[in-house]
């Protein structure tokens, strides 16, 4: 017996018996090296509003409305198969989606009208077209920023995203030419984003610094469009590298609206470590008279 077989045998009547007895909330968690492909069944069923599903599912959605009532869609490893040419996923209630470590395969139209808090880690897309208005907190990881920028078809300068974005989180973000640009571009077409979160990931060279002061030295006027509404920001697992101190001068240099920043230090710093941390970042200027620094 495949391991397909063997995961629908006694996966499948589960599923049917949530579809049958108006279950809500469901999560799947399946062993590490069973693949399962999903019944249509439970795709169209109207009473499931929150979905989790963790390692080796695969969707095959077909071209119309899917989850119905579905407000939180958590899919980790999974995979999502287009079948036509081109399917359209209509997702009309949905409200949260988080994507870690998933793949898409093929051409796929993404419709979700009321979607606004919406998470990518290490995705794999071919091609998904997301038509979605009202996102409010978008978080990331470095690696996804390239992927979201052509996930939204980004023109060469600017990344057109939905206006109602509030929040923005990135982690493992890398200090170097190759992802700052990305998330550059990312800030620059959020006009009300309010709120920024960092963490920081490897370390990088003095090298990579120098080569990313001299592109931000050209681009002083995008950075100061991408940065001129923040009015929080919050730096985690701070552990006091050159690279993460450029950072926060360069967002503390060219916020004109901030009032807080949070930089949270990263576990097993001494006290006296602490200390000089503190005695430089509070010497940075800030283009904001109204910043404070909290370091935790």
């Amino acid at each position: 017996m495949s391991n397909d077989d063997y995961m629908g045998k006694y996966l499948d009547p589960w599923i049917i018996f949530v579809s049958k007895h108006g279950i809500q909330k469901l999560t799947i968690h399946l062993p590490d090296s069973r693949i399962y492909e999903f019944p249509y069944g439970i795709m169209t069923c109207s009473s499931l509003t929150h979905l989790e599903v963790f390692t080796f599912g695969v969707f095959k959605p077909s071209d119309c409305v899917k989850f119905p009532n579905l407000v939180s869609l958590k899919l980790v490893c999974t995979q999502i198969e287009s079948k036509l040419l081109e399917d359209t996923l209509i997702l009309p209630m949905l409200e949260t989606l988080t994507l870690i470590d998933c793949r898409v395969f093929g051409r796929m139209r993404l419709v979700a009208p009321k979607l606004e808090n919406l998470t990518i880690d290490d995705i794999d897309i071919e091609n998904l077209n997301p038509i979605v208005t009202s996102i409010k907190h978008l978080s990331l990881d470095g690696s996804s920023l390239k992927t979201l920028a052509e996930l939204f078809h980004v023109p060469a300068d600017r990344l057109a995203l939905p206006q109602n974005l509030q929040t923005l989180k990135i982690c493992d973000l890398t200090i170097s030419v190759e992802q700052f640009p990305c998330a550059l571009i990312l800030l620059r077409g959020s006009s009300n984003l309010y709120e920024l979160d960092l963490s920081v990931a490897v370390q990088v060279e003095e090298s990579d610094i120098r080569e990313l002061s001299s592109y931000l030295s050209k681009a002083e006027s995008h950075l100061n469009e991408a940065l001129r509404m923040i009015q929080k920001m919050r730096v985690k697992e701070f552990k006091g590298s050159r690279a993460e101190m450029y950072l926060i001068k360069l967002l503390l240099a060219h916020s004109p609206k901030l009032e807080k920043m949070i930089v949270e230090q990263f576990k097993n710093f001494n006290s006296g470590e602490c200390i000089e941390h503190l005695k430089e970042l509070i010497s940075f200027p800030r283009a904001s008279t109204k910043a404070v620094i909290k370091y935790l």
